[in-house]
């Protein structure tokens, strides 16, 4: 099964394109989901009716986890060999419908160490599903839209962290939680109607079943001429084994995108989102803000909503370099002015941290947050997006576990100091991408492939 019903086929290749892509970012509400699921946490603590209490050590251990931390590592490493194995959209499909059942087995589980491991598996297929909407829409759309497509993908996020929120304030815990399977299934279901990446067809040998998938979704040019001559007779998309992966990781063409994205993602998590988003209600209150922890929730909710929305709209008019570099320099300038503030009480100025907040969460929804995902399907070469898609996000669990490790100790020091370290961080990441980043807009795969290739006279 290679293609999809031709359900879509009166339709523009562009339109196409984007309901393609449309669907398959929907699959991030998974993650949407997962990183706003925490907030059900205190009616689960508070519910007298279930089989099964929660003590407070049961809460912080399942916030913990709520983050792609060390549960996530083992889905990290599990991404690449069941690309290969199955197929981007196969892959998607199958982690979707299993993303389903576990919502349902949280939500209606009589046992505590039933709601643990769910909870657990549900990190586990969220850390999974991780690269694959940026593999596949990468891989099947135009590179004059391809920016936006990749960044609807942030937009769903922030929109599932959101619902997340709001329906863990107004429906009971385990209506909240079983509600969240409904999307997430039929979404999986959405997806058998999308094409499969003709990149990984060809890479299996199946040079007609890639032909025909990548004309669904592209209309016969120049361009798309060269672009399915390289698909289905390159070198590098021969069929290839995890190991002969690893094996092609040693050349310069091949390690250097992997290595400077699998920097990004370390640096920006340093850098302190996860605890700009974990710990929201504790900034704003000393900020000395008055909201409770559901208007705080909800309002930085909103406003990376809206601009992740924004950065989708612009991308591909901006660029993602210059994007990504002003939004990183941007989220280290706001850390820095509210650290100075904590750390240098000045009277009357308690709004100035709670504005460096929301400039923080302005610029992570505009850039830094769906950015450096939307580059690890454009940048890491076809023939190790495999093998290069399981390292980053294995270092994203990796270091996202190190800080939600370390915060708590580090704010025995002061919020303020921890702040300064997290801007250190953005500033290395913006020194970073000024000096290595390449940019992506409006540039073929096949271009892409050899940015980090060495010239003759080297």
């Amino acid at each position: 099964m290679c293609s999809a019903p031709k359900t879509f086929g009166s339709l523009s290749v562009t339109a196409k394109q984007v309901i393609f892509a449309l669907i398959v970012a929907a699959s991030k509400l998974q993650t949407g989901f997962v990183i706003g699921w925490s907030t059900v946490l205190p009616k689960i603590e508070a519910d007298n009716t279930t089989s099964f209490s929660l003590t407070e050590r049961d809460i912080t251990l399942l916030s913990e986890i709520s983050m792609p931390g060390i549960a996530g590592i083992p889905g990290a490493l599990a991404t690449g060999p069941l690309i290969e194995m199955m197929g981007p959209k196969r892959s998607l499909q199958v982690l979707l419908l299993l993303a389903g059942i576990l919502w349902l087995v949280q939500a209606f589980t009589p046992f505590r160490s039933v709601l643990y491991l769910g909870w657990m598996c549900s990190c586990l297929v969220y850390t999974a599903l991780g690269p694959l909407p940026a593999v596949l829409i990468t891989e099947i759309s135009e590179p004059r839209i391809r920016g936006f497509l990749l960044n609807t993908s942030g937009v769903v996020v922030a929109l599932g962290q959101l619902i997340m929120s709001v329906m863990a304030f107004l429906l009971p815990w385990d209506v909240a939680t079983a509600v969240c399977a409904a999307p997430i299934t039929l979404t999986a279901v959405l997806t058998y109607f999308v094409p499969e990446s003709p990149y990984w067809l060809a890479r299996q040998g199946r040079k007609d079943a890639a032909l025909k998938s990548h004309d669904r979704v592209r209309t016969m040019t120049e361009t798309v001429s060269l672009e399915l001559q390289t698909i289905t007779s390159a070198e590098g998309n021969r069929q290839t084994t995890m190991m002969d992966q690893i094996w092609r990781l040693g050349s310069r063409q091949y390690y250097l995108p992997v290595l400077l994205l699998a920097v990004v993602f370390i640096l920006r998590e340093l850098g302190g989102q996860y605890v700009v988003f974990s710990y929201t209600v504790y900034l704003f209150r000393k900020a000395g803000v008055g909201l409770d922890a559901f208007v705080c929730t909800v309002l930085v909710g909103v406003v990376r909503l809206v601009f992740t929305v924004v950065g989708a709209a612009v991308v591909d008019r901006v660029g993602r370099r210059p994007l990504l570099i002003a939004t990183s320099l941007v989220c280290g300038a706001a850390e820095v002015v509210g650290a100075i503030f904590l750390l240098v009480d000045v009277p009357g100025s308690s709004w100035v941290p709670l504005a460096a907040v929301m400039i923080f969460v302005s610029s992570y929804g505009l850039g830094i947050g769906p950015i450096p995902w939307a580059l690890m399907g454009e940048l890491i070469p076809t023939p190790v997006r495999s093998i290069g898609s399981s390292v980053c996000i294995m270092n994203l669990s990796f270091f996202s576990f190190v800080i939600s490790f370390v915060f708590p100790y580090l704010l025995e020091i002061g919020l303020g100091f921890a702040l300064v370290l997290f801007a250190s961080a953005h500033a290395i990441l913006t020194l970073l991408l000024y000096a290595f980043l390449p940019e992506t807009r409006g540039r073929s795969l096949s271009d892409l492939e050899n940015v980090f290739k060495p010239t003759s006279g080297n």
